[in-house]
C-alpha cells in the first residue's frame, strides 16, 4: 500500500505543522487507556464479535426477518436506504471487515459512508468511552483533516491538511473503506463535515476567507468553528477541487455536505453573531441586487431594521444557493449521476443561511439530522415525526430524503424501533445510523428489528 509520505514525496508542498490536538492524544489515548479498553473488549465477546458471530447474528433475526433475510446489499437510490456513517479511526481500530460485518449483520445496512473531513469533536459524542473499540477509550477528532490521499497539485491557494498522526495520515482510509464496501456490493458515500478549513488556518493565513460579523470581526458563535465565506473565490475553488477529487478518484455514489458556510445568526439576528459582511461578500452583493455596505450601516444602528434585515437574510440564502449551484454542476461534471446530498444539521437552517426549499434545485437529496432517540424520552419522538412530516411536505413526494436514527447511548431499542417506523411512515427514502462508533450492539440490532416491524422486505 502506498503511504501518505510516499504519495507526497517530491511534492513542493511543505509539511503542515502539528495542530493543537496533537499533544492531547496518542494512538492509544495513553497506554493504560488502550490496555483497559482492550481488556474490556476481550471480556465482552458481544462487543467485537468474530466473523462467525456476525454471520450468526445475520441469521438470528426476529419475526419477518427470518423469512426475508435482509435488504439486499446493493440497491438503487430510490429504494430504502439503511446507512452507517463511519470514521477512519473505526476502520483502523476495529478493522474495516469487522466494522462492515457488524453493521451489515446487526443492522441490515446496505449503504455506508465515511466522514472524510471531520470537525473537531470528542468521540464518542454522548458517552465517556467507546463501547466496542479495542484500541482506545475515546478519540478527539482533529479539525478538518483529510482522510483521503489528496494530490496537492490539484489545488490552488488552499490545500487539504493531512492528519498530524501517522497512523491516520499514512494510509488512504477512503480507499480502504471504498474497496472493502464495494466488494460487498454496498453503496458508498463520502461526507465533508462542518469545517471545510481548520480554525488555525482560518484565523491565520486564510483570515480573508473567514465569515465576518456585523462589526467586521471573524465570527465566533462557537469556539471550535470558523466558517469560510461561500462568496470568496478561494473557498469556491477549494471546495470544487476537494469534492471533485473525491468523486473522481473514489467513484462514490454520493457526496454529502454538512459544511457551515454562513455562521449561525442566532434567532435570525446579526446582533447575535452571524456572517457574513466580509470584503468578498460586499464585492458579490451587487450581483444579488443588494448593497451590503448600506445594509451593514443600517443594521449597526438597529439590528432589526427593515427592509435591511430581510435583505441581509435573503443575501445569505442567495449566497449559499449560488455556492451549491456551482458545486452541483462541478460534481455532476466529474461523475454524471452522482448524488449531492445536504445534511440538514439543525432544525433552524435559515439561521445558518440555508433556505432548504430555495436550495432544493441545487441538491439531489437531503439528510435530516434528527436524533430524538438519544434523548431517551418517548415524548421526543413526536417532535421527530413532526419535523420529518414537515420536510417531506415542503420538498414534495419525489425528492430523496433520509432521516437520522440515533443508536448512541440513552437511545433504547424500543425508541430506535419507533424511530425507524416513523421514518417509514413519513415517507423517508431511508435512514442513517448516528453513529456506529458510540453504538451499543443491542441498539444496532434494534435497527433490523425496526425494519422488520415496519414491513420492509427485499422487494420494497
Amino acid at each position: 500500500m502506498v503511504t501518505r509520505r510516499e504519495f507526497l514525496k517530491g511534492s513542493a508542498v511543505a509539511a503542515l505543522g502539528a495542530g493543537g490536538l496533537a499533544s492531547a492524544q496518542s494512538v492509544g489515548a495513553g497506554a493504560a487507556g488502550a490496555k483497559a479498553a482492550a481488556g474490556a473488549a476481550t471480556n465482552l465477546p458481544a462487543s467485537v464479535p468474530a466473523k462467525a458471530a456476525a454471520g450468526a447474528a445475520a441469521k438470528a433475526v426476529a419475526g419477518a426477518w427470518d423469512a426475508h433475510v435482509a435488504i439486499p446489499a446493493s440497491v438503487p437510490w430510490r429504494r430504502f436506504e439503511v446507512e452507517a456513517a463511519l470514521y477512519a479511526w473505526d476502520l483502523h481500530d476495529e478493522g474495516v471487515e469487522q466494522v462492515l460485518d457488524n453493521v451489515q449483520g446487526m443492522a441490515a445496512v446496505n449503504s455506508v459512508y465515511i466522514i472524510g473531513l471531520m470537525h473537531p469533536e470528542r468521540r464518542p459524542e454522548t458517552s465517556a468511552t467507546f463501547p466496542h473499540n479495542p484500541v482506545r477509550p475515546f478519540w478527539v477528532a482533529e479539525d478538518a483533516r483529510a482522510n483521503w490521499f489528496f494530490d496537492p497539485k490539484r489545488y490552488g491557494r488552499i490545500k487539504p491538511r493531512a492528519s498530524d498522526f501517522a497512523w491516520l495520515a499514512d494510509t488512504d482510509w477512503t480507499r480502504v473503506f471504498v474497496d472493502a464496501a464495494r466488494k460487498r456490493g454496498l453503496r458508498v458515500g463520502f461526507e465533508f463535515s462542518h469545517s471545510l478549513v481548520d480554525k488555525q488556518r482560518v484565523e491565520g493565513e486564510f483570515a480573508d476567507l473567514a465569515n465576518r460579523n456585523i462589526h467586521g470581526e471573524i465570527t465566533h458563535v462557537r469556539d471550535w468553528l470558523r466558517p469560510v465565506c461561500p462568496n470568496h473565490k478561494d473557498t469556491r475553488e477549494y471546495a470544487v477541487a476537494a469534492y471533485t477529487e473525491v468523486v473522481e478518484k473514489y467513484q462514490v455514489d454520493w457526496v454529502e455536505s454538512a459544511m457551515v458556510l454562513m455562521d449561525e445568526a442566532v434567532g435570525g439576528s446579526p446582533a447575535r453573531g452571524g456572517g457574513c459582511f466580509c470584503a468578498a461578500c460586499k464585492q458579490a452583493a451587487p450581483g444579488f441586487g443588494v448593497d451590503l455596505e448600506k445594509i451593514q450601516a443600517a443594521l449597526l444602528k438597529d439590528p432589526a431594521a427593515q427592509p435591511e434585515l430581510a435583505q441581509w437574510l435573503q443575501f445569505r440564502y442567495d449566497s449559499v444557493d449560488a455556492f451549491y449551484k456551482m458545486l452541483h454542476a462541478a460534481v455532476h461534471k466529474a461523475k454524471p449521476g452522482i448524488v449531492l446530498r445536504y445534511n440538514m444539521h439543525a432544525k433552524n437552517p435559515r439561521d445558518w443561511g440555508v433556505d432548504i426549499v430555495q436550495l432544493k434545485p441545487q441538491l439531489d437529496a437531503l439528510r435530516i439530522q434528527d436524533y430524538s432517540e438519544q434523548t431517551g424520552q418517548a415524548a421526543a419522538m413526536e417532535g421527530k415525526r413532526t419535523w420529518l412530516t414537515e420536510e417531506r411536505r415542503s420538498l414534495g413526494p419525489e425528492f430523496n430524503v433520509v432521516s437520522g436514527v440515533a443508536v448512541r447511548p440513552r437511545a433504547t431499542p424500543e425508541l430506535i424501533r419507533q424511530g425507524v417506523g416513523i421514518a417509514v411512515e413519513t415517507k423517508m427514502n431511508g435512514i442513517m445510523l448516528g453513529f456506529y462508533d458510540g453504538a451499543d450492539f443491542a441498539n444496532l440490532r434494534a435497527i433490523r428489528e425496526g425494519l422488520a416491524g415496519a414491513g420492509l422486505h427485499p422487494s420494497d
